[in-house]
Formats: structure tokens, sequence, C-alpha cells
């Protein structure tokens, strides 16, 4: 941090933007302060750092007007803190690790030795660490490099010079170095170099060197002369690995190219159909090499889309924090799966949801400190979102510890909000009456707050999940906590689906909302409250018959043999219903085409369209919105 405040304060003032300079140079002043162990750091130090995060984050982004920004109180503050703060008269002692000994051969040895006859020269092992956000960190290693060039002779390095090269390197190199010059020299030129952030010195004896070398100098002696051999080939085929290049794309273009490859995968998908209609040998080894050739186009495609999560996950310890401090509450916020990748386009509209859910976990889920004590709670409450694979979709949970959620209480405010009657919201499972929480404008807050309570945000994040192909399941315990999970695809581009016929019409449903297919019997149908359910293996299960629900006209020909029944069974917000088709088609990848038409594109139901390998157009079933 300290770094990167000299750094920016350094650009700033190069480029005549002095206001920034001014915040960095102070806000360099007290990290130094605490760096040296002058003063303690403290939440009140962290907070005005913060402050000073969003000063200049706004001077950067009004950067044509940074003139004009007042810094007046940031200063004051800086000022204020600093005063304050409990000094220590003592100043840290440096303390010197010995960097990790560099393995030197006996050429290198020579060299030395050599370098060090001819002159009055010294041998010594530097460390340089440079700061981690440094991007170019092959020009900074040159840079070093550079500088020592001009004082001495750079032996060997740790990563190789090819390796440095090739950008095959980490935040530290490790090298020898002869020189006439002394320690503090050469640790005064390196740290002139900027993004710099650490920098150790320590002499080499080379006595000691070659003595430990004689020591350890009586080889093993390999039982087969082909194993020392494969040793030093593959050795040698890692030295020549080419290190791996990348250039910025756009994601527009990436947009361009997977619209492309959705359209060599449809007519692949006729290319498919025309073989089994023309029965030709030759046409399927063609078509067989095509697959492969288009699913691998297709795999690199959407890994160039992937991101990792953590860019998202990245923004909330900072607003938790300032939340909690906000509520006067103790919160432990820990994230995990941050690796985890998703599509682009999922990524940029998850951000907002997870806003929603963590802000309401704030405010009505962790209770105050005094609160946890008196349930006998640890007063820090515990809020953890974690990311995970499941499959072919990305699991999003955020879990709290805090107050629950009563169903009686959701009952109650239902109907006072005239959603139900007594009778009916009594009817209400404690699962449903949960769920409620999803409806728009349903709040359970006993008072509105800046950060919540006014019943706008749950619904929306159901709603923009489901958009997204996913699903949003709740549990909750009460005075145990809460956990909500958000089930989302890899990606909304292409999916895998299961298609059926529902009278003469094919239709596809996305494999990630199907548990299972079943057959049942009509003769099992039972009616309750209305509803058609079956009980299977114990299980209550509701039946949507699609015919119904499309409006489509049965099909004789297609239509049910005798007494049985097709049932897809999917799941919507943890709960299972059968969708009673006339004919499953078979699994197979579909690519999305948005509703764009002005007629279609508000239809509740379904979430665009695809072409099949016959030319024929199916709609993709948005199983959300249509039971």
């Amino acid at each position: 941090m300290f770094r990167a405040a000299h750094t920016l304060k350094g650009m700033a003032a190069t480029m005549g933007y002095n206001k920034i300079a001014e915040v960095t140079h102070e806000m360099e002043n007290l990290m130094d302060s605490i760096r040296n162990q002058e003063i303690d750091i403290n939440s009140t130090i962290i907070n005005v750092l913060f402050e000073c995060l969003d000063q200049l984050e706004y001077g950067i982004e009004n950067i044509e007007t940074e003139c004009n920004m007042d810094i007046s109180a940031i200063l004051f503050r800086l000022n204020e803190v600093s005063s304050n703060a409990e000094k220590h008269d003592h100043v840290a002692e440096n303390v010197t690790c010995v960097p990790e000994s560099i393995d030197l051969k006996e050429d290198d040895i020579k060299k030395c030795q050599s370098l060090c006859e001819d002159k009055d020269s010294s041998i010594f092992n530097v460390q340089v660490t440079l700061d981690e956000t440094c991007l170019l960190k092959t020009a900074r290693t040159g840079l070093v490099l550079r500088e020592l060039d001009k004082m001495g002779t750079v032996v060997k390095t740790v990563p190789s010079q090819e390796d440095i090269d090739s950008g095959k390197i980490d935040n530290e190199i490790n090298l020898v170095f002869v020189t006439a010059n002394n320690e503090n020299v050469v640790i005064e030129k390196i740290s002139k170099v900027s993004e710099i952030s650490n920098v150790k010195i320590d002499p080499l004896d080379l006595d000691n060197i070659l003595a430990a070398e004689k020591t350890e100098s009586m080889p093993n002696i390999p039982s087969t002369p082909t194993s020392t051999s494969k040793s030093m080939k593959n050795s040698m085929n890692e030295d020549n690995v080419k290190s791996v290049q990348s250039v910025r794309v756009s994601i527009e273009r990436l947009d361009n190219l997977m619209n492309m490859v959705g359209e060599l995968l449809i007519n692949k998908s006729r290319l498919n159909q025309l073989a089994i209609e023309l029965e030709t040998k030759k046409l399927d080894e063609t078509l067989a090499s095509l697959d492969r050739l288009t699913n691998d186009i297709q795999v690199e495609v959407m890994d160039a889309r992937m991101v990792q999560i953590d860019q998202v996950f990245n923004r909330f310890p900072r607003m938790v924090r300032d939340l909690s401090i906000e509520q006067k509450k103790k919160i432990s916020f820990l994230t995990e799966g941050n690796e985890i990748e998703l599509d682009r386009t999922v990524l940029d509209e998850i951000g907002d949801p997870l806003v929603h859910l963590l802000r309401n976990a704030v405010d009505h889920g962790i209770e105050t400190p005094e609160e946890r004590i008196a349930k006998n709670k640890t007063e820090t409450g515990s809020l953890n979102l974690k990311a995970s694979r499941l499959r072919n979709n990305v699991l999003i949970e955020l879990q709290d510890d805090g107050r629950g959620i009563d169903p009686v209480k959701m009952r109650d405010v239902a109907i006072k909000k005239g959603l139900f009657e007594r009778a009916q919201a009594n009817d209400l499972s404690d699962r449903e009456a949960m769920y409620l929480i999803f409806e728009p404008g349903f709040s359970a807050a006993e008072e509105v707050t800046d950060i919540s309570g006014r019943g706008v945000g749950m619904d929306a994040v159901k709603n923009k999940i489901e958009d997204l192909g996913g699903s949003v399941e709740l549990e909750s315990v009460i005075e145990k906590g809460t956990t909500i999970r958000l089930k989302l695809p890899l990606t909304v581009a292409i999916i895998q689906s299961l298609l059926v016929n529902v009278g003469e019409e094919t239709y596809a449903v996305p494999i990630n909302n199907i548990v299972r297919d079943e057959v049942i019997e009509q003769d099992d149908i039972r009616s309750i409250k209305g509803e058609k359910v079956v009980n299977l293996r114990g299980e209550v299960l509701p039946l949507v018959d699609l015919h119904d629900v499309l409006s489509v006209p049965q099909n004789k020909e297609n239509y049910r043999d005798n007494n049985n029944l097709l049932v897809v069974v999917v799941e919507k917000a943890g709960q299972h219903i059968g969708l009673i088709v006339d004919k499953l088609l078979g699994q197979q990848e579909v690519i999305i085409k948005t509703l764009d038409n002005k007629l279609l594109k508000n239809v509740k139901g379904f979430s665009g369209a695809t072409i099949l390998g016959n030319g024929n157009v199916a709609l993709i079933l948005d199983v959300p919105t249509l039971v």
C-alpha cells in the first residue's frame, strides 16, 4: 500500500495533478509511520484510508476538473488521526532475512572468482521483490538488471534470463551480483526503480560455497543410463517451453465470435440431419470430424469469454464493512471460490442481485452484538459468500448465522398486506411462507432503513437470476440463520436441452431445470384444491399439462400410449413439478436466439428460440415463468 501511494504520488505530480499528489503524499506519511511502528493502526485509521481511496477514485474519475476538487476535509482527517494516534518512541529494528540461496554451478563459481581477481569486488546475493500490483514485471526486472549492469556483473538470475525475457516471472527475482560498490549503494540504485517493494542483499562467501560443493560432490550413480538421459531431455524440454502470450480483445468481438460459432453449430446440426436422411458412410465420417472440430472451437471461444467471479466478489468486503459500521454490528465476512469462472455476460448481471442480498443480510439477518450475546451467540456475526462449480452450473451461496426467517411472521405480513385470508395463509407450508419474500413489494421489515425494508429488491433478484436461466433457493432456520443459493448457467449463449413434442410442436427444455423423466398412469392422478398431483415414491408431485399451458391441441399420432403419460420433472425454487409432454426427442445442444420481435419479447414462458437440424424453429421454455 505504501509503495502504491508512493507511485501514484509521483505519477500525479509529474502530470500536474497536484491535489491527488497532495492526498497520496499525506497517505504515504501516515503509512510510513505505521510501517515504522511509530503509531499503532486502528479502525479509525483504516476508515480514513478508505475515505482517501474514495477521494482518489473521485479525483481520477473527474480528472478534467481535478483542480476544483476540495481536499481540505480529507487532509484534516489524515492529520487528525496522525496526531491522535498512539505513538511509540522506538523505531522498529530492521530484520534481515537471508534470502533463498541460488544453486551456483561450477562455471558460475569460476566466473565469480575471475571477476573478484580482476578488481577489488564483492559477491552479493540480491533479492528484489516487485509490487503485487506491478503489471509490467518483465520491464521492471529489465530496469533493475540495467541498473546492476552499470555497477557490476550479474552472474546468475532466478528465474533465468530466458524466462524473464519470455515473461515467466513472479514477484521475486533472486540473483548473484559481483560489484566493487558497497551494499547501501546497490540498494539505493535498485530502489530508484518504481514498483519495487523490497530489496534484500547479503554477501556470499565463495570459500563456504566451495566447501559445501566438495561435501556434496559425490554424485549418485543412476541404475540405468536411460534415466539420466530422460531427465536431461525433460529438463531441456521445460527450458524450451514458450511462454503463453495474451492480447486484449473487446467483449464485442467475443460476442460476434460466439454468434458465428452458434451459426456454425446450427449448420452442423443440419448437416447431421442430411447425413441421416442420405445414409452415406463417407459423409458420416466427414461429419464426425466436423463435430470434433466445431466442439473444439466452441470450447475455446467459451473459455475466452470466461472471467473469474473474483471481479465481482472483490467489491463486497468494503461494502459489508461500511454497512456493519453504519448498523453498529460486528460481522466477519468471508468469500470462497473466487477463482470460479463465469461467462462475462452472466458475471456483468449478477453484481446488483448480490448487493441486494448482502444488504438484506446485514440489515435484517445479522443481529447487533447485544442481541447476539442475549441469545448466547458470539457478538460477531458470520456472513459467508461462496462460489462453486456444479456440473454445467455455478452455485453461489450466501449464508449468515443471524435471526433467520420466521414463517409465522411471514404469514401475518401476508394477511396484513391483503395477499391472503387467514385460512389461506394458515394452509401455507413453512417453506411457501418463507418464499413470500420474493413476491413484489413484500417486506417483513418492521421499519424502513436507508439499506433495505421497502420491499424492493428480493423480487428483482429472483427475476434477474431467472432471466439468466438460473434459479433461487432459500433455506432458513429461526435464530440459526439463512442460506440463499443462486444456481447460474456457465453461459447464456449455448445450452444443453431436452427436445420434447407437445402436440405437433417441438420445444426445448433446458437441462439445468430438469431433474428426471418419469412414466405415470392417468389413473394415478389426483386432484388437490383443483390442482393435478401424483404420488411418486412418497413425493407429492404437482402436474402441469403443457397442452393446456401452451394452448397446443393434442396430436392423435403423437398422443400418449394407452393409459401412460410422459412426465418431465423440473425444479422451480427448490420444488419439483411434473410437465406432461407427448414425446421425448432426446438431448441436444442448442443456440439461444433472443425473441426481439415486439409481439414475442414480453411473452412469459419462453426464454428464446433455436433452429433445429431440420431447419424448424423450436421455442425454448422458461420453466420458472411457465409454471
